[in-house]
């Protein structure tokens, strides 16, 4: 088991995030603005609920960044031609804001705020940690939120559908469980549209939906397509994400650095020190796998990303499309991150509760997996 599981969101109030967001409001604009607050709700679901109650598109609710389930969550939403009013749900909670003149975008927010409770630790040890961290920072690395819509795959589902092999794609994604009896239960029903909906009680309206289809049609690219452009799009950023990462960690190997364990047996390299490397990073903004990384004749970490391309075979899949959609798309994350205004609010001997924010994309549980391992 992930010791990070052990030691944090022990209960929903123990990972507190706030969204740091600031609509720019106008009488006259075609999108509503609304604070969302849920407690133990994942973000997709809570929007697919209010997309079904008030009868809009889901392609019309636009957010910054999807929140942790196991957590009390602050964030804000847009919706085209949204009703000026509130509405709530099992767990959630909208405040209607005001209106402007465009929706809210992936990774617009200008980060978020943590309040956060390490469980059964050496708080001591945490502390000093922490103060570490403060100085030199620490690998920005996407966390597992990042690889929920895989999180219990065999492979990433972006790996079955470059090979065009939508069947498998939707079999690992709808029947990946953390409890072993309903995954072995899910995959004997698999193929039994009826009974497989009447099993998969968690499924959301979106993807029950992806199912019917494929039980009309029996064609897995068409159940594909039916599901939330969101969703798909998530399959695909997992997985360069995952690459990424590797690069990264690749990178950071090269100097004094910890291995902590991640994801699926992945492992993540942390630098311990102003070292060479760190100071090589400080300033860098690592690409993303993609065909335009490998132009930039610039790039002092090209070589990784080649060795990277070739590892997983990509070489001539780098312009692929699934659904429309790019799998490989150009782009830049920094390297190391700092986290502003971190301090401790609380401490016993074997906890410790703090408070820190990070901007826009960037990930507590990485920074708190790098506290629980520094030496």
């Amino acid at each position: 088991m992930d010791i990070l599981k052990q030691k944090i969101k022990q209960n929903y109030q123990d990972f507190v995030v706030e969204e740091v967001f600031k609509p720019e409001l106008s009488p006259k604009g075609d999108f509503s603005y609304y604070k969302l607050e849920k407690v133990g709700r994942n973000t997709l679901d809570v929007l697919s609920e209010i997309s079904r109650t008030w009868k809009i598109p889901l392609s019309h609710l636009g957010f910054s960044g999807l929140k942790d389930k196991k957590a009390v969550t602050t964030q804000y939403i847009s919706i085209k031609h949204g009703p000026p009013k509130n509405l709530k749900g099992k767990g959630w909670k909208l405040h209607y804001i005001g209106k402007g003149t465009r929706g809210i975008e992936i990774g617009e927010a200008e980060g978020n705020r943590f309040i956060i409770t390490i469980r059964e630790v050496d708080s001591k040890r945490i502390a000093y940690n922490l103060e570490v961290i403060k100085e030199i920072g620490f690998a920005n690395y996407f966390g597992e939120q990042r690889f929920l819509s895989d999180l219990n795959t065999k492979q990433p589902i972006a790996k079955y559908l470059l090979n065009g092999d939508f069947e498998s794609a939707l079999r690992e994604y709808y029947t990946q469980s953390n409890n072993p009896f309903l995954r072995k239960r899910l995959r004997k029903l698999w193929g039994k549209w009826k009974l497989f909906l009447e099993e998969a009680k968690h499924l959301s309206h979106q993807e029950r939906v992806a199912i019917l289809v494929l039980q009309r049609t029996r064609d897995y690219e068409k159940a594909f397509k039916a599901l939330p452009k969101n969703l798909k799009l998530m399959f695909l950023f997992s997985y360069q994400s995952l690459l990424w990462n590797r690069a990264l960690s690749q990178i950071i190997s090269q100097g004094p650095h910890i291995k902590a364990p991640f994801i699926k047996k992945e492992k993540l390299n942390f630098y311990t020190s102003k070292s060479d490397i760190r100071k090589e990073l400080e300033n860098i903004e690592l690409p993303y796998i993609s065909r335009e990384a490998l132009k930039d004749i610039d790039n002092p970490y090209k070589s990784i990303l080649i060795e990277t391309i070739e590892k997983e075979g990509l070489a001539e899949k780098l312009d692929a499309e699934i659904a429309g959609l790019k799998v490989f798309n150009p782009g830049t994350r920094k390297a190391i991150v700092y986290p502003k205004d971190l301090e401790i609010l609380h401490q016993t001997k074997n906890s410790i509760t703090i408070r820190f924010f990070l901007p826009s994309g960037s990930y507590a549980t990485i920074l708190i997996r790098k506290a629980l391992f520094l030496k």
